[in-house]
C-alpha cells in the first residue's frame, strides 16, 4: 500500500508592480532544503537561483520568475515564505553605532512588509523628437549584471528596461533588435541623456520596512529600514 501524499493548499495574490494575479502553494520540505543550502552558502547567485527554482515550482511553472520585476519577485517570495513557515520572521539587525559589532533581533510581521512604489513617469524625453519608454528591470537583467563592475552592469540593465523609442514618425520596439544593436544605441547617448534614463532606475520598487530594535551589546535603541530580498531571507 502506497503512503498518502499530502496535498498543499493554494493561495492567490496580486503582484504590486505588474498587478498580475498569481496562484501559488507553500514550499515543501525538499524546496526548503534547497533554500537553506543556498542561504548557508552566502553566495548571491546561488541564493537567487534557489529562489527562482522555488517560485517556478510553487506556481506550477505558470510564471517565469526571471521575467518578473524585482519588486514583484521579492514580494511573492515573502508571501510564499509566510504561508510556508509562518507569518512572523525573526531577523537579526547589525548595530549601527560606531565601533560596536553587536546586533539586535526583531520580530517582523511579513504581512506588513510592502513594496515601495513611487509614482513616476516611465517615458523619458531624450530630445525634442525622441522619447524612451522604460520598464523596471526584471530579474533576468539584474541576474546578468550581478558580479559585474558598475560600468559593465549598465548595458544588461538597460537592455532589459528600455521597451521602445518614439520619434515623430516611427516606433522602435526593442524586442525587434539584437543586443549589439541596443548596445550601439546606448553608447550613442549623450551624458545628459544617459543620466535622464539612469534617474528612472534609482526608484526601482523594492521591499522596504522600518524596524526598531535594541543592540544586545551596547543597549542602544535604533531604527533601520530593511530593503530588498536579502534582509528577509531567513
Amino acid at each position: 500500500m502506497a503512503l498518502p501524499i499530502q496535498t498543499a493548499p493554494s493561495y492567490t495574490l496580486t503582484l504590486p508592480v505588474s498587478k498580475q494575479v498569481v496562484k501559488f502553494r507553500p514550499f515543501l520540505v525538499k524546496e526548503q532544503r534547497s533554500l537553506l543550502v543556498a542561504r548557508e552558502s552566502e553566495e548571491t547567485k546561488q541564493i537567487l537561483n534557489a529562489v527562482l527554482d522555488m517560485i517556478s515550482a510553487v506556481t506550477d511553472k505558470t510564471v517565469n520568475p526571471k521575467k518578473m520585476a524585482v519588486g514583484d519577485l521579492e514580494y511573492l517570495f515573502l508571501q510564499i515564505r509566510a504561508k510556508s513557515v509562518g507569518e512572523t520572521a525573526k531577523i537579526n539587525v547589525a548595530c549601527q553605532e560606531k565601533d560596536c559589532n553587536g546586533w539586535g533581533q526583531v520580530d517582523v510581521d511579513l504581512n506588513e512588509v510592502e513594496v515601495d512604489i513611487e509614482d513616476i513617469d516611465n517615458k523619458v524625453e531624450l530630445s525634442d523628437n525622441l522619447i524612451a519608454e522604460l520598464q523596471y528591470p526584471n530579474v533576468d537583467a539584474v541576474f546578468k549584471a550581478e558580479g559585474l563592475s558598475e560600468a559593465d552592469s549598465v548595458k544588461p540593465i538597460m537592455r532589459g528596461s528600455i521597451v521602445r523609442l518614439f520619434d515623430e514618425e516611427n516606433v522602435y520596439d526593442f524586442a525587434d533588435y539584437s543586443n549589439s544593436e541596443i548596445d550601439e544605441f546606448i553608447d550613442s547617448l549623450t551624458v545628459a541623456q544617459f543620466e535622464k534614463v539612469s534617474e528612472f532606475f534609482q526608484n526601482v520598487p523594492t521591499l522596504r520596512h522600518e524596524v526598531e530594535y535594541t543592540c544586545t551589546k551596547c543597549k542602544t535603541k535604533q531604527k533601520k529600514v530593511l530593503e530588498g530580498l536579502n534582509n528577509f531571507f531567513s
